[in-house]
Formats: structure tokens, sequence, C-alpha cells
């Protein structure tokens, strides 16, 4: 596996284990979720349905995140990245313009992690890009 590779398929492990952390704790416990993840009680009301249905949504997520890894296909990879990226992405716009109940240092909490998981989603996306790019061209080059 080159460098390239290994870097990406850390980056999935990585977007794939925070992305589980939540959605366990989301799914299996929605009431604990919303009373102690910082920041999600500052949405009310509790909606049990709500919050558990957004956990099974995030372990679809992660399942993607984790066969991508595993596989280490471009195609594969690239789904579950753009599928992890539009998620990420939604979910960082819908907190950064909600803010009215945070304080600044919840604020900028939430609105850095969610950040980087966006910026890491992009770079994976690229690198991933890159590499189906790099094979392209070396499968179209002539032979000497």
């Amino acid at each position: 596996m080159t460098p390239v590779n290994s870097w990406l398929r850390g980056g999935l492990l990585t977007l794939a284990g925070l992305q589980t952390i939540a959605s366990v704790w989301q799914y299996f416990f929605p009431r604990a979720f919303y009373d102690h993840f910082p920041t999600v009680k500052l949405d009310p009301p509790y909606n049990e349905h709500l919050v558990s249905d957004v956990g099974g949504l995030g372990l679809a997520l992660t399942a993607m995140l984790y066969f991508a890894a595993v596989v280490m296909e471009n195609k594969v990879v690239m789904s579950a990245l753009i599928g992890y990226l539009i998620y990420a992405a939604t979910h960082f716009l819908f907190h950064v313009t909600h803010f009215g109940n945070f304080s600044l240092a919840e604020a900028l909490g939430v609105g850095t992690g969610l950040g980087i998981e966006v910026v890491l989603a992009v770079l994976l996306v690229y690198v991933t890009w890159s590499i189906r790019g790099a094979a392209d061209n070396a499968t179209s080059q002539p032979r000497s």
C-alpha cells in the first residue's frame, strides 16, 4: 500500500470513528445524547424519534466509511466520501447559521469541530480523485 493510500485509509477510519461515537450514542441512547452531547439540548424540544433516526442514518454513513476503508476501491471510497461530505457540510451549515442560544465558546467549539470534519472530507475527496486521475493516466500512456 502506498503512503497516499495509507493516509486515505487513515482519514476514512478517522471519519468513521468520529461518526461511530455520535451515531451509536444517538441511536441507542437518544435521551442521553440529547441531554449530554455538547450543545444539542440548546435546540429544543427533545424528539426521541428524530434523534434515533439521525443516529441510524449516521450508522449507515459509518458502515459506508468502514467498508470503503477495507476495500479501498476508488468508486467505493468516492461514494462513501461524497455521501459523508454532503452530510457533514449541511450539518456544519445548519450550526453556523443557528448560534442564537450558544455561548461564544460553544459556537467556536461546534463550528470548529464540524468544520474540521468538512475540511478532512474535502481533502480525502481530493486525494481520492487524484489517485484515480493518476491511475487513469498510467493506463492511457503508451507502452515503450
